[in-house]
């Protein structure tokens, strides 16, 4: 089977199962009760490609700096509720959805690996690329989020 065909049983299992499993705890639970969460986020072909393209560009800019194995982690967070959308640090929600408060939601970040372990790192900042996290008030790296959150999207198109 090639390396880029799961079987769709296969699929349908894994999914049903987060459904069964993890979602259920999540719209059951007692202390943090919730409607409904997303199942599912959409990213366009060309807004993957493009944050691609920007961590090529970027790293292309260290040559004095070899970047081995360059993947990307998706992290599942959560959007908070819209009353904390503001202030400080909250400016990229601004184009979200509110009706994506409390969803989960998908992040992406640039990995590099370094001794056979894959690290987060900020292809932008040079100073990362052994692995480090950057501090400090304000700090921001390169990352991709906002993409469309399957509810509350139409579940039309949908297969699992």
């Amino acid at each position: 089977m090639s390396k880029h065909l799961l079987p769709i049983q296969l699929i349908e299992n894994l999914v049903d199962y987060y459904k069964t499993h993890q979602l259920y705890s999540i719209e059951n639970s007692v202390k943090f009760p919730m409607a409904f969460d997303a199942t599912a986020a959409l990213f366009s072909l060309e807004q993957l490609k493009d944050f691609i393209a920007t961590i090529e560009e970027e790293v292309a800019k260290h040559p004095k700096t070899p970047v081995n194995n360059i993947g990307i982690r998706f992290y599942y967070a959560a959007y908070p509720e819209t009353s904390n959308w503001h202030g400080e640090n909250y400016e990229a929600l601004e184009t979200v959805d509110t009706e994506y408060a409390k969803l989960h939601t998908l992040i992406a970040v640039p990995t590099m690996e370094i001794d056979g372990i894959s690290y987060d790192f900020d292809p932008s900042d040079v100073n990362t690329y052994q692995g480090q996290k950057p501090t400090g008030k304000g700090i921001a790296i390169m990352a991709e989020n906002h993409g469309v959150l399957f509810p509350p999207g139409p579940k039309v198109g949908l297969w699992f």
